[in-house]
């Protein structure tokens, strides 16, 4: 090298410098000054819907129960707490299986499985299916939220539905879906569906299934009365049912099952129990509330939910359910299927808000909202008529980095 290019190495030498301490600068000054996290505690318990969900979170969420882990005492007390549960609300247990029992093994434990008989009678009706499941991690992980507030809902939306006119409704609490059982065939929705009771006959025989999981928590004010829709895009006449199904304070937020599963740089990874049923064709709707930054820890407990959008949800189930028994023609399922505008008008809005100074996500870092108001931007010009490969890989980046962030984890401007 020559000395007369010294001053201009200098010079590159110092603004490559410059760049890296301005990075390291946003990556490490941590988060800015953010909206302050709900605390649920603080949120009222009013109706008498509401508190009934709490007593079950309550139980089935104690310490007594030590975290349910499948084959403990505590799962099998979950699950006689659920067993007398289904039988409370009027439940029907399947012939075929003798009661409301399941049997996966006798290390794991059952699957308790309901149903509610159309009236014109159970001879050649087809079903829908409403789950969940009940098992967790084990003591000293008590999951409140995952999933016992969805356990708790799904028996007071077995309470409040009306006998459907064309369709039994079949009402699931699965056992084993948490790790090591996930995707394996003791995973209590595997078992199911390979193992139908005799009532109803073939897999052809089920209009929809509905899953729900992480259906209690609350962080983000803006997200307070709000849950996730998603997969339902794979079957056009579920998703126009969905799309009817409103019942205000509840907000419903459309998006696909890609921008759940599809993590950028990993790959594809399925969440719960809607997968065998999506693997099989089988119309389904996934629907969560998200993650916290309690998901998977011991802060997970009783006092953390939001016990009024649950009874919300119950109440909005019960429609849903209504309009798709109206629907007596089989649901199609197309899986390559997506419903592209309505997934950018969901995250439009929940990127204008996390971007906004006054409404930002708990924890977000100067490097995560420089790229959330990219994000915006993007939001703003994309043509939500063009599911393009490349704007859909764009969405579903946002999808996680905004899932990141309502988790509080590391890495959110990553993506």
């Amino acid at each position: 090298m020559s000395l007369h290019s010294l001053p201009d190495r200098n010079r590159l030498v110092h603004l490559i410098l410059s760049t890296l301490c301005l990075m390291l600068g946003l990556i490490s000054t941590g988060c800015m000054s953010t909206m302050k996290a709900i605390d649920p505690v603080m949120l009222s318990i009013d109706t008498i819907s509401a508190q009934r969900l709490q007593r079950h979170v309550s139980f089935l969420a104690s310490p007594e129960l030590t975290g349910r882990r499948p084959g403990s005492p505590g799962n099998r007390q979950a699950a006689q707490y659920i067993e007398e549960q289904f039988r409370a609300v009027g439940l029907q247990p399947f012939s075929s299986l003798g009661g409301y029992r399941q049997v996966i093994s006798p290390q794991i434990g059952d699957n308790l499985i309901g149903f509610i008989p159309p009236t014109t009678g159970t001879g050649s009706a087809r079903w829908i299916v409403i789950g969940a499941h009940y098992d967790h991690l084990g003591y000293p992980f008590l999951g409140a939220d995952d999933n016992a507030s969805s356990i708790a809902i799904l028996i007071e939306a077995a309470r409040h539905t009306a006998s459907p006119s064309h369709h039994g409704i079949i009402v699931v609490a699965f056992n084993s879906e948490e790790s090591p059982y996930f995707g394996t065939a003791e995973m209590g929705s595997q078992l199911l569906f390979h193992h139908l009771p005799a009532e109803i006959g073939r897999a052809d025989n089920l209009q929809a299934v509905i899953i729900m999981d992480l259906m209690g928590g609350v962080q983000w004010a803006p997200l307070k009365d709000a849950i996730f829709a998603t997969g339902a895009e794979k079957s056009p006449e579920l998703y126009r049912r969905l799309t009817e199904a409103v019942a205000p304070p509840l907000t419903v937020f459309l998006a696909g099952i890609h921008l759940v599963e599809e993590i950028p740089d990993l790959g594809h990874k399925a969440f719960s129990d809607y997968d065998v049923f999506r693997n099989h064709a089988v119309p389904f709707l996934f629907l969560s509330a998200g993650r916290t930054p309690r998901y998977h820890t011991a802060e997970d407990v009783t006092s953390t939910l939001h016990y009024e959008r649950m009874a919300a949800t119950v109440e909005w189930l019960r429609r849903l359910l209504a309009l798709i028994d109206q629907d007596e023609a089989p649901y199609t399922f197309s899986a390559n299927r997506v419903e592209f505008a309505d997934e950018v008008a969901s995250f439009r809005g929940i990127v204008e808000q996390a971007s906004h100074d006054e409404t930002l996500i708990p924890g977000t870092s100067r490097w995560s909202l420089y790229k959330l108001r990219k994000d915006a931007e993007w939001l703003r010009t994309v043509d939500s008529s063009l599911p393009t490969p490349e704007n859909l890989d764009r969405l579903e980046r946002i999808s996680i980095r905004v899932q990141c962030l309502l988790a509080d984890y590391s890495g959110c401007f990553m993506f």
